[in-house]
């Protein structure tokens, strides 16, 4: 028997969902046979690329389809379908019946087509969820929540989620949409995302603030630290920051993505001086960007409840920094907040909140360090990289 990861990211890719898949696949080959099916390893430009070697033992069946411009949603679409069509493929000719085939959500297009391929070849088929389909899509403004695509998707996804043999969700909230597309006809376990707390722990000074304007001193640097796309709402908070009269704060942005472009344009139209945009960096400089600033921005557009936990919010934690979360009150990171005193929560239908928070922003230097300490002590009580693995070790093998 084989174990076989499919994700059209693993390594030598470092994006997130490359990474986690990666590291899954090293915890299974500690004892198991491991294949891996996905796609071609040129997501990113070299210097984002793992730096260390994989275990030959772990057999990696690549696809090559071509590259699309992922910032253009027609080609993205494309790319998918090509992707998928390739993937699939490889899998009717490696995976065998009573191998046991781990599969993650995106691309969205792999679900349906692995779990009609679990019904044909009987694989054992486990999945891993990071993004919802076509939940996310609506959240993203992509396609209309009433329109008959969304509904005729949404049929066949939920059909494709009860093929599967246990569902593997990142956070209480997506357990709880999931209980409603599955019942309890099928078994769910929750093990969040994990932080490389190792890697990642509070430093007194970072090198990356010599990349920040003059004006950014002795103000409290917010910062946000990954893709910009779609489903963050940034384009919502930017408008909303337009409106703050006080400027203690200042604003770095640290990727790229699609909506990237308009929030520049937002800051350009509404003559914001103290917001920044950065390049992306690779995950070895890590400690030294997120140790740069004093919170961590992470923010979900309105309707995502339950559709994902950002990976991020754990690296933050584990430099010692709070967050400030703006998304749905009940989300998963809110409950981490509240829970824990580890930063600020924030819904997007109260945005007079939200601007208080800002315009009051010097009352709350005294809380940076404390919400911060916490937020590195939950890191090391829960969110540890050996005990996130040995969860998903356990649910794989046994489930």
């Amino acid at each position: 028997m084989r174990y076989w990861i499919v994700s059209e990211l693993f390594y030598p890719e470092e994006v997130s969902t490359g990474y986690v898949m990666t590291k899954i696949a090293e915890k299974l080959n500690e004892t198991e046979s491991v294949g891996v099916i996905c796609g071609p390893s040129d997501y990113q430009a070299g210097v984002f690329k793992a730096k260390y070697e994989l275990s030959n033992k772990i057999l990696i069946k690549r696809v090559n389809t071509p590259r699309f411009n992922k910032n253009n949603l027609l080609l993205r679409i494309l790319g998918f379908f090509l992707l998928t069509t390739a993937i699939a493929f490889k899998i009717i000719t490696n995976v065998k019946r009573g191998d046991k085939l781990i599969l993650v959500t995106n691309p969205p297009t792999l679900l349906p087509v692995t779990a009609f391929l679990k019904i044909l070849k009987g694989f054992g088929f486990i999945i891993i969820v990071h993004d919802v389909f076509p939940e996310n899509a609506v959240a993203g403004e992509m396609i209309k929540k009433k329109s008959l695509l969304y509904k005729f998707l949404l049929l066949i996804f939920n059909r494709s989620y009860n093929v599967t043999d246990h569902l593997i969700v990142v956070g209480g909230d997506m357990e709880e949409l999931f209980r409603k597309k599955v019942g309890n006809k099928k078994p769910i376990s929750i093990i969040t995302n994990w932080a490389d707390h190792d890697e990642i722990f509070p430093i007194t000074s970072s090198a990356f603030r010599e990349n920040y304007k003059a004006d950014a001193k002795n103000k409290i640097v917010i910062q946000f630290a990954g893709n910009i796309g779609r489903v963050q709402g940034l384009d919502q908070l930017f408008r909303i920051l337009g409106k703050i009269m006080n400027h203690s704060w200042y604003l770095i942005l640290v990727g790229d993505g699609a909506q990237k472009s308009l929030l520049e344009r937002i800051v350009e139209e509404n003559h914001i001086k103290n917001i920044q945009f950065l390049a992306s960096r690779p995950r070895v400089e890590q400690n030294d960007f997120l140790n740069a600033c004093d919170i961590g921005l992470v923010t979900l557009c309105s309707g995502m409840f339950g559709l994902g936990v950002p990976s991020k919010v754990y690296n933050i934690f584990s430099a010692g920094k709070p967050v400030l979360f703006i998304g749905d009150r009940d989300a998963e990171i809110s409950r981490y907040i509240n829970q824990y005193n580890t930063g600020w929560a924030f819904s997007w239908d109260n945005t007079t909140d939200i601007i208080d928070f800002f315009e009051n922003i010097d009352q709350i230097r005294p809380e940076i360090i404390l919400k911060g300490d916490n937020a590195r002590i939950l890191t090391e009580s829960r969110f540890t990289k050996n005990s996130i693995l040995s969860q998903y070790y356990s649910v794989i093998i046994n489930g």
